[in-house]
């Protein structure tokens, strides 16, 4: 059954508007009477049906609240390096938002040198939090990550038990953690050409450890879902639990 986010539920009604309406009506061909699924990307998700549309906006009934949580209960932060391909960037958020990830941070890193000239963010941060939506809509989650504005790198705060900067150039394996136990963890990862040795030194003082993936080197985009998919399967729900 197809999945819509709506910005809320109140006295059994909620509506689609904009893209999802246009996607429910043009794409899918959705008609009164139709039963869909609906989130509120807080928490909660619910059986609903359709019961009146206009080309901008779809009324719907809501018929029962769905008990399922698919999110896990790590509490994940991904500080990505903004590339300057950023298709590859939108990749990375994309698969992290499948992965579970809780927050996304835009880090412009020395090496992101499309990004440095960018002065307003809110078309690209538009962008993202549309390819995260459609990324829940996807894969079951309820609860939408939050996109946050870009950061520069020594602007980074962070309070996580357990904090990680993806490094080619060496570092100790994740395995070497995974008799600690975190609640929490945050992973920064570059963007093409990874950090320089100031930018590591930077991330060192703040708390980030130092983690090497392996003997080959990996895109950002590629990095970036590897680390997540690790972080996840140690600490997280990829384990099965």
């Amino acid at each position: 059954m197809q999945r819509f986010k709506v910005d809320k539920v109140g006295n059994g009604v909620a509506y689609l508007r904009g893209q999802e309406a246009r996607h429910a009506l043009k794409v899918l061909r959705l008609r009164k009477g139709d039963e869909i699924i609906i989130f509120d990307g807080e928490g909660r998700e619910y059986l609903a049906e359709i019961e009146a549309a206009s080309p901008t906006s779809v009324r719907l009934k809501v018929l029962e609240e769905i008990n399922i949580n698919r999110d896990s209960h790590l509490k994940t932060t991904l500080y990505m390096g903004l590339t300057n391909k950023l298709q590859k960037f939108e990749l990375a958020i994309q698969k992290a938002t499948e992965l579970g990830v809780t927050e996304i941070i835009p880090v412009v890193c020395k090496r992101s040198s499309n990004a440095q000239n960018i002065k307003n963010w809110d078309n690209k941060l538009r962008r993202w939090e549309e390819i995260v939506v459609n990324a829940a809509k996807q894969c079951g989650r309820n609860i939408l990550p939050i996109v946050h504005s870009p950061v520069k790198l020594p602007e980074i705060e962070n309070n996580s038990d357990l904090l990680f900067v993806l490094w080619e150039k060496g570092g100790k394996s994740l395995k070497d953690y995974e008799s600690f136990s975190a609640s929490s963890v945050s992973l920064i990862v570059g963007p093409e050409g990874g950090f320089d040795k100031e930018e590591i030194e930077i991330l060192k003082e703040k708390g980030f450890k130092p983690i090497y993936l392996g003997k080959r080197i990996l895109r950002a985009e590629t990095a970036a879902i590897a680390g997540m998919t690790l972080v996840q399967f140690l600490w997280g729900d990829l384990g099965g639990y």
